[in-house]
């Protein structure tokens, strides 16, 4: 388990003196991420999914893959075999737009070490050492979060059409496009309501990519379960309550945030969702940890006391490295993630079949 929390402690000692240096440092320790998420080796339980998927993908065309389910992470792979790079080409890439993502909301965070700490076990580890699909297309959707306010309607559109061509669930952030825009409460709603028909379409318009996802996350035979989600969604609920809770005084030292209101209200109502879908619930939620990063980083601010603030880390860094154990230790299927290996530690002759 050391290296995974050296992945929390590196941070955590930066955390701790309150820096907010957004420089070279921050820039070496996003390299780390990357060497240790997109280099990763055997690791994670969908490792031999992913073989699988790949060893599908190699053997068509680039022209066939185009009109397949998330053509884009199709023709990222097609692209590994092409290269000779293979399925570590395909992490690396997926880990290296996620490790964007991750660290662009960070660096719009007051304390971005803080917020990577938050980040690290149920996101960076028990998500994207694992979900390399999703997490790519979860890197896009974070690159526009941090770069909300400086782009059109049709730039946020945009890049959520570009991440849901690499995992259908993105669709559904268009729901925040339509909430977030600047218009009057009405036409705003009128939006929101055309782009959920938008969405319905597109369902309506990909049978198999609709069917797919409701069998695994809804109902059917497939119908997955996770019984992590309470702790996944929970935490996300934790911090939307806290954003509430201290909202006036929240706003008055950093600022009003129409998106991050927005995904805090989302993250109170996954709680409920859990009942109809562990899974769904926990993997949508997943959208919404840039609020949580948000929110965990810039609560310092709020504080008056130097003795306060640093309490305050200390906690935060104790209970994020206790997640982590707890997770890697109680999980169901965290035993994929032990121990950790590395790609550029392997013998050549290293399969990489499990």
């Amino acid at each position: 388990m050391i290296p995974y929390f050296a992945l929390i402690g590196i941070p955590s000692l930066f955390a701790l003196a309150g820096a907010r240096r957004r420089g070279p440092l921050l820039l070496i320790v996003f390299l780390l991420y990357w060497l240790f998420v997109g280099f990763r080796f055997r690791v994670g339980t969908d490792w031999n999914n992913y073989l699988y998927i790949y060893s599908v993908a190699k053997i068509h065309s680039a022209a066939e893959l185009i009109f397949d389910r998330e053509p884009a992470f199709k023709l990222l792979m097609w692209l590994g075999h092409q290269t000779g790079g293979g399925l570590i080409l395909v992490n690396a890439v997926s880990a290296l737009v996620f490790c964007w993502g991750v660290f662009a909301v960070a660096k719009r965070c007051v304390e971005p070490y803080l917020a990577l700490v938050v980040a690290v076990p149920m996101l960076v580890v028990a998500f994207a050492m694992s979900a390399t699909r999703q997490s790519l297309a979860m890197g896009i959707i974070f690159i526009l979060f941090a770069s909300w306010e400086n782009r059109s309607i049709f730039g946020r559109i945009g890049l959520v059409v570009l991440a849901t061509l690499f995992h259908f669930s993105s669709l559904f952030v268009l729901i925040f496009v339509a909430l977030a825009a600047r218009i009057p409460l009405a036409p705003r709603l009128a939006a929101t309501a055309f782009l959920g028909a938008i969405i319905g379409l597109v369902l309506y318009l990909t049978p198999e990519a609709a069917s797919t996802y409701s069998d695994i996350y809804v109902s059917g035979s497939r119908k997955l379960s996770a019984p992590g989600a309470w702790v996944q969604v929970g935490a996300l609920a934790a911090a939307a309550l806290v954003y509430f809770v201290y909202r006036k005084p929240w706003i008055a030292v950093n600022g009003e945030n129409q998106l991050y209101q927005n995904l805090a209200v989302a993250a109170l109502l996954a709680v409920p969702m859990i009942y109809i879908s562990s899974v769904g619930a926990y993997r949508f939620a997943l959208f919404f940890w840039p609020m949580a990063m948000y929110v965990a980083a810039g609560l310092p601010a709020l504080m008056t006391r130097s003795e306060a603030r640093l309490l305050y880390r200390v906690a935060l860094i104790s209970a994020s490295t206790a997640l982590l154990w707890g997770w890697l230790t109680f999980a169901n299927n965290s035993a994929g993630w032990i121990p950790y290996e590395n790609w550029f530690l392997q013998a050549q002759s290293a399969s990489l079949h499990q």
